[in-house]
Protein backbone atom coordinates (compact mmCIF):
# COMPACT_ATOMS: atom_id res chain seq x y z
CA UNK A 1 0.00 0.00 0.00
CA UNK A 2 2.99 2.46 0.66
CA UNK A 3 4.43 1.34 -2.64
CA UNK A 4 1.12 2.06 -4.02
CA UNK A 5 0.55 5.42 -2.37
CA UNK A 6 3.90 6.65 -4.42
CA UNK A 7 3.09 5.43 -7.40
CA UNK A 8 -0.15 7.05 -6.94
CA UNK A 9 0.28 10.27 -5.73
CA UNK A 10 3.63 10.71 -8.19
CA UNK A 11 6.04 11.48 -5.18
CA UNK A 12 7.40 10.22 -1.76
CA UNK A 13 5.27 12.62 1.13
CA UNK A 14 7.19 14.22 3.14
CA UNK A 15 5.74 16.46 6.65
CA UNK A 16 2.83 15.13 4.73
CA UNK A 17 -0.66 12.96 6.47
CA UNK A 18 -2.14 10.95 3.29
CA UNK A 19 -5.33 9.32 3.66
CA UNK A 20 -6.40 7.00 1.09
CA UNK A 21 -9.74 5.48 0.54
CA UNK A 22 -10.60 1.31 0.99
CA UNK A 23 -14.09 0.76 -0.60
CA UNK A 24 -16.22 -2.12 0.35
CA UNK A 25 -14.72 -3.92 -2.75
CA UNK A 26 -11.40 -3.72 -1.52
CA UNK A 27 -10.07 -1.13 -4.18
CA UNK A 28 -8.13 1.75 -3.61
CA UNK A 29 -10.13 5.07 -3.88
CA UNK A 30 -8.92 8.52 -3.54
CA UNK A 31 -5.83 9.63 -2.01
CA UNK A 32 -5.85 13.00 -0.12
CA UNK A 33 -2.34 14.28 1.36
CA UNK A 34 -2.00 17.33 3.20
CA UNK A 35 1.07 19.15 5.14
CA UNK A 36 1.49 18.60 8.55
CA UNK A 37 1.33 22.04 9.01
CA UNK A 38 -2.16 22.72 7.84
CA UNK A 39 -3.84 19.86 9.48
CA UNK A 40 -6.90 21.84 11.52
CA UNK A 41 -9.84 19.89 12.68
CA UNK A 42 -11.63 21.63 9.49
CA UNK A 43 -9.21 20.01 6.91
CA UNK A 44 -9.40 16.94 8.39
CA UNK A 45 -12.97 17.01 8.53
CA UNK A 46 -13.00 17.77 4.54
CA UNK A 47 -10.77 14.77 4.24
CA UNK A 48 -13.18 12.71 5.71
CA UNK A 49 -16.34 13.71 4.01
CA UNK A 50 -14.47 13.65 0.32
CA UNK A 51 -13.20 9.68 1.82
CA UNK A 52 -16.68 8.67 2.67
CA UNK A 53 -17.99 10.78 -0.79
CA UNK A 54 -16.15 8.33 -2.37
CA UNK A 55 -17.86 5.18 -1.14
CA UNK A 56 -15.54 4.37 1.28
CA UNK A 57 -15.90 2.31 4.21
CA UNK A 58 -12.28 2.19 5.70
CA UNK A 59 -9.46 4.28 5.19
CA UNK A 60 -5.55 3.81 5.74
CA UNK A 61 -3.80 6.85 7.18
CA UNK A 62 -0.13 7.09 6.56
CA UNK A 63 1.96 9.99 8.61
CA UNK A 64 5.67 10.60 7.00
CA UNK A 65 7.47 12.42 9.66
CA UNK A 66 10.60 12.15 11.86
CA UNK A 67 8.41 12.68 14.80
CA UNK A 68 6.50 9.37 15.65
CA UNK A 69 4.28 11.36 18.99
CA UNK A 70 3.26 14.17 16.55
CA UNK A 71 2.52 10.97 13.84
CA UNK A 72 0.21 8.84 16.36
CA UNK A 73 -1.46 12.63 17.34
CA UNK A 74 -2.30 13.08 13.50
CA UNK A 75 -4.00 9.50 13.21
CA UNK A 76 -5.91 10.40 16.51
CA UNK A 77 -7.44 13.46 14.99
CA UNK A 78 -7.79 11.74 11.26
CA UNK A 79 -9.32 9.10 13.30
CA UNK A 80 -11.86 11.05 14.83
CA UNK A 81 -12.65 12.80 11.87
CA UNK A 82 -13.29 9.56 9.69
CA UNK A 83 -14.98 8.40 12.29
CA UNK A 84 -17.82 11.20 12.39
CA UNK A 85 -18.12 10.28 8.76
CA UNK A 86 -18.99 6.63 9.22
CA UNK A 87 -15.44 5.38 7.82
CA UNK A 88 -13.34 2.76 9.85
CA UNK A 89 -9.56 3.38 10.15
CA UNK A 90 -8.35 -0.22 8.58
CA UNK A 91 -4.55 0.66 8.13
CA UNK A 92 -2.26 3.62 10.29
CA UNK A 93 0.86 3.77 9.47
CA UNK A 94 4.11 5.80 10.39
CA UNK A 95 6.70 6.66 7.81
CA UNK A 96 10.04 8.26 8.42
CA UNK A 97 13.09 8.78 6.41
CA UNK A 98 14.63 5.52 6.73
CA UNK A 99 11.86 3.12 7.73
CA UNK A 100 8.26 2.35 8.57
CA UNK A 101 5.78 0.80 11.40
CA UNK A 102 2.65 0.19 12.24
CA UNK A 103 0.24 2.70 14.50
CA UNK A 104 -2.42 0.38 15.42
CA UNK A 105 -0.10 -2.48 16.68
CA UNK A 106 1.36 -1.77 20.14
CA UNK A 107 5.09 -1.76 20.02
CA UNK A 108 5.35 -2.32 16.43
CA UNK A 109 8.88 -2.74 14.98
CA UNK A 110 10.64 -0.44 13.04
CA UNK A 111 10.64 -1.86 9.04
CA UNK A 112 13.05 -0.95 6.74
CA UNK A 113 11.87 1.30 3.83
CA UNK A 114 13.85 -0.95 1.33
CA UNK A 115 10.87 -3.93 1.93
CA UNK A 116 9.07 -1.31 -0.07
CA UNK A 117 11.32 -0.59 -2.64
CA UNK A 118 11.78 -4.29 -3.35
CA UNK A 119 7.82 -4.84 -3.60
CA UNK A 120 5.67 -6.16 -6.31
CA UNK A 121 4.01 -2.86 -6.87
CA UNK A 122 7.45 -1.15 -6.66
CA UNK A 123 8.74 -3.71 -9.66
CA UNK A 124 5.92 -3.19 -11.74
CA UNK A 125 6.62 1.03 -10.99
CA UNK A 126 10.52 0.39 -12.11
CA UNK A 127 8.85 -1.35 -15.49
CA UNK A 128 6.40 1.64 -16.15
CA UNK A 129 9.64 3.61 -16.07
CA UNK A 130 8.74 5.19 -12.68
CA UNK A 131 10.64 6.61 -9.63
CA UNK A 132 9.11 5.68 -6.13
CA UNK A 133 11.91 8.20 -4.88
CA UNK A 134 10.85 10.98 -6.91
CA UNK A 135 10.63 14.34 -4.85
CA UNK A 136 7.50 16.71 -4.35
CA UNK A 137 9.78 19.03 -6.23
CA UNK A 138 9.59 16.61 -9.46
CA UNK A 139 6.34 16.93 -10.02
CA UNK A 140 6.45 20.35 -11.57
CA UNK A 141 8.65 21.51 -14.49
CA UNK A 142 12.01 22.53 -14.73
CA UNK A 143 13.82 25.12 -15.58
CA UNK A 144 15.71 25.36 -19.07
CA UNK A 145 19.27 26.34 -19.16
CA UNK A 146 20.02 30.11 -18.92
CA UNK A 147 20.98 30.56 -22.06
CA UNK A 148 17.58 29.01 -23.18
CA UNK A 149 15.64 31.21 -21.07
CA UNK A 150 17.37 34.64 -22.52
CA UNK A 151 16.60 33.23 -25.47
CA UNK A 152 12.73 33.58 -24.92
CA UNK A 153 12.75 36.07 -22.71
CA UNK A 154 14.00 38.11 -25.60
CA UNK A 155 11.10 36.92 -28.06
CA UNK A 156 9.01 37.37 -25.08
CA UNK A 157 9.94 40.56 -25.30
CA UNK A 158 9.53 41.30 -28.69
CA UNK A 159 6.64 39.59 -29.06
CA UNK A 160 4.41 42.09 -26.56
CA UNK A 161 5.93 44.76 -28.71
CA UNK A 162 4.46 43.28 -31.86
CA UNK A 163 0.23 43.93 -33.09
CA UNK A 164 -2.78 41.54 -32.55
CA UNK A 165 -1.49 38.17 -34.03
CA UNK A 166 -4.03 35.54 -32.23
CA UNK A 167 -4.97 33.57 -35.21
CA UNK A 168 -1.17 33.44 -35.56
CA UNK A 169 -0.68 32.36 -31.61
CA UNK A 170 -3.20 29.53 -32.40
CA UNK A 171 -1.46 27.95 -35.31
CA UNK A 172 1.70 28.43 -33.43
CA UNK A 173 0.08 26.61 -30.59
CA UNK A 174 -1.04 23.33 -32.92
CA UNK A 175 2.29 23.71 -34.30
CA UNK A 176 3.77 22.84 -31.11
CA UNK A 177 1.46 20.16 -30.20
CA UNK A 178 2.06 18.40 -33.41
CA UNK A 179 6.12 18.59 -32.69
CA UNK A 180 6.45 20.95 -35.94
CA UNK A 181 8.10 23.34 -33.76
CA UNK A 182 10.10 24.05 -30.53
CA UNK A 183 12.95 25.50 -29.18
CA UNK A 184 13.45 29.35 -26.84
CA UNK A 185 12.36 31.48 -29.28
CA UNK A 186 8.65 29.72 -29.96
CA UNK A 187 8.20 28.92 -26.35
CA UNK A 188 9.16 32.56 -25.54
CA UNK A 189 6.40 33.78 -28.49
CA UNK A 190 4.21 31.65 -27.03
CA UNK A 191 4.19 32.53 -23.50
CA UNK A 192 3.87 36.42 -24.64
CA UNK A 193 0.70 35.19 -26.68
CA UNK A 194 -0.62 33.66 -23.55
CA UNK A 195 -1.14 36.79 -21.85
CA UNK A 196 -3.78 37.32 -24.36
CA UNK A 197 -7.07 35.88 -22.80
CA UNK A 198 -8.45 34.71 -26.43
CA UNK A 199 -5.32 32.77 -26.93
CA UNK A 200 -5.47 31.96 -23.33
CA UNK A 201 -8.79 30.10 -23.49
CA UNK A 202 -8.49 28.56 -27.51
CA UNK A 203 -5.58 26.74 -25.80
CA UNK A 204 -7.80 25.72 -22.81
CA UNK A 205 -11.00 24.16 -25.86
CA UNK A 206 -7.91 22.58 -27.44
CA UNK A 207 -7.41 20.46 -24.42
CA UNK A 208 -11.22 18.94 -24.54
CA UNK A 209 -12.61 16.27 -26.07
CA UNK A 210 -14.76 16.88 -28.87
CA UNK A 211 -14.30 20.57 -29.48
CA UNK A 212 -13.57 21.25 -32.81
CA UNK A 213 -10.27 22.88 -34.28
CA UNK A 214 -13.14 25.42 -35.93
CA UNK A 215 -14.70 26.40 -32.52
CA UNK A 216 -11.28 27.04 -30.92
CA UNK A 217 -10.71 29.81 -34.07
CA UNK A 218 -14.16 31.24 -33.67
CA UNK A 219 -13.48 32.13 -30.22
CA UNK A 220 -10.20 33.14 -30.94
CA UNK A 221 -11.96 35.42 -33.55
CA UNK A 222 -14.52 36.56 -31.23
CA UNK A 223 -17.44 34.18 -33.18
CA UNK A 224 -18.25 32.16 -30.21
CA UNK A 225 -20.97 33.41 -28.10
CA UNK A 226 -19.81 31.36 -24.44
CA UNK A 227 -21.25 28.13 -25.35
CA UNK A 228 -18.08 26.02 -26.54
CA UNK A 229 -16.69 27.55 -23.19
CA UNK A 230 -19.90 26.00 -20.94
CA UNK A 231 -19.08 22.66 -22.42
CA UNK A 232 -15.53 23.27 -21.85
CA UNK A 233 -16.22 23.99 -18.36
CA UNK A 234 -18.99 20.92 -18.03
CA UNK A 235 -16.19 18.49 -19.33
CA UNK A 236 -14.33 19.37 -16.57
CA UNK A 237 -16.52 20.04 -13.35
CA UNK A 238 -19.76 18.38 -13.99
CA UNK A 239 -20.05 15.02 -12.57
CA UNK A 240 -22.49 13.68 -15.46
CA UNK A 241 -20.96 15.39 -18.46
CA UNK A 242 -17.37 15.13 -17.25
CA UNK A 243 -14.46 13.74 -19.25
CA UNK A 244 -11.29 11.91 -18.27
CA UNK A 245 -8.02 14.37 -19.87
CA UNK A 246 -7.48 12.51 -23.66
CA UNK A 247 -3.73 12.75 -25.47
CA UNK A 248 -5.00 16.37 -26.40
CA UNK A 249 -4.46 17.39 -22.45
CA UNK A 250 -1.29 15.28 -22.12
CA UNK A 251 -0.06 16.96 -25.39
CA UNK A 252 -0.96 19.95 -24.04
CA UNK A 253 0.55 19.65 -20.55
CA UNK A 254 3.98 18.58 -21.94
CA UNK A 255 4.02 21.83 -24.64
CA UNK A 256 3.12 24.25 -21.43
CA UNK A 257 6.16 21.91 -19.63
CA UNK A 258 8.19 23.56 -22.48
CA UNK A 259 6.77 27.07 -21.89
CA UNK A 260 7.21 27.29 -17.78
CA UNK A 261 10.89 25.71 -18.68
CA UNK A 262 11.77 28.66 -21.15
CA UNK A 263 9.38 31.32 -19.37
CA UNK A 264 9.36 30.56 -15.68
CA UNK A 265 7.28 33.90 -14.39
CA UNK A 266 4.09 33.00 -17.22
CA UNK A 267 1.14 33.36 -15.03
CA UNK A 268 -0.71 31.64 -17.88
CA UNK A 269 0.93 28.85 -18.41
CA UNK A 270 1.12 27.76 -15.10
CA UNK A 271 -2.17 28.21 -14.39
CA UNK A 272 -2.99 26.21 -17.73
CA UNK A 273 -0.50 23.61 -16.57
CA UNK A 274 -2.62 23.54 -12.96
CA UNK A 275 -5.46 23.18 -14.46
CA UNK A 276 -4.38 19.89 -16.13
CA UNK A 277 -2.65 18.45 -13.33
CA UNK A 278 -6.05 19.04 -11.25
CA UNK A 279 -7.78 17.24 -14.41
CA UNK A 280 -5.93 14.45 -13.98
CA UNK A 281 -6.08 14.22 -10.41
CA UNK A 282 -3.30 15.62 -8.68
CA UNK A 283 -4.33 18.71 -6.30
CA UNK A 284 -0.77 18.29 -4.80
CA UNK A 285 1.05 19.15 -8.29
CA UNK A 286 -1.73 21.70 -9.10
CA UNK A 287 -1.26 23.85 -5.73
CA UNK A 288 2.04 23.93 -6.44
CA UNK A 289 2.09 25.09 -9.78
CA UNK A 290 -0.53 27.72 -8.71
CA UNK A 291 2.18 28.87 -6.08
CA UNK A 292 4.22 29.93 -9.15
CA UNK A 293 1.24 31.81 -10.92
CA UNK A 294 1.71 34.38 -8.28
CA UNK A 295 -1.36 36.42 -7.25
CA UNK A 296 -4.04 38.84 -9.14
CA UNK A 297 -4.54 36.20 -12.11
CA UNK A 298 -7.79 35.67 -11.88
CA UNK A 299 -8.00 32.20 -13.54
CA UNK A 300 -5.72 30.85 -11.07
CA UNK A 301 -7.75 32.93 -8.32
CA UNK A 302 -10.76 30.28 -9.66
CA UNK A 303 -8.47 27.39 -9.53
CA UNK A 304 -7.59 28.03 -5.80
CA UNK A 305 -11.20 28.41 -4.85
CA UNK A 306 -11.74 25.18 -6.57
CA UNK A 307 -8.95 23.44 -4.73
CA UNK A 308 -9.44 24.93 -1.76
CA UNK A 309 -13.43 23.78 -1.07
CA UNK A 310 -11.96 20.12 -2.19
CA UNK A 311 -13.67 19.80 -5.94
CA UNK A 312 -12.51 17.25 -7.71
CA UNK A 313 -12.92 16.49 -11.49
CA UNK A 314 -16.35 16.13 -13.02
CA UNK A 315 -15.14 12.69 -14.38
CA UNK A 316 -14.10 11.37 -11.25
CA UNK A 317 -17.75 12.34 -9.24
CA UNK A 318 -19.04 10.30 -12.69
CA UNK A 319 -17.52 7.42 -11.40
CA UNK A 320 -18.21 7.74 -7.90
CA UNK A 321 -21.88 7.87 -9.36
CA UNK A 322 -21.25 4.74 -11.52
CA UNK A 323 -22.43 6.68 -14.63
Amino acid sequence: MLAAIALTIGFRPVNSVVVAALRPTGSLGVIASLDLDNITPETADLIAVHTANDRADRALVIVYSEDQALAADVVGAMTCALHGQAVDVAHAGHVDQTTYRDLLVDDAPARPLTDIETSAVAAHAVMMGRNLNATRADLLPRPAARAARDEASNAYADQTAEADQTAHAVATWRLILAGMLDGPEIYGEMAARLTDIRVRDAVLLSMIPEVTPEVVNATVEGREDGTAVGRAIAALVHPEQGREPGHAAHDAADALAQIIAHVPDSAPAWTLWALVAWWNGSGTAARDALSRAGQGYRLAELLRQVLAQGVPPGWVLKHRAGL
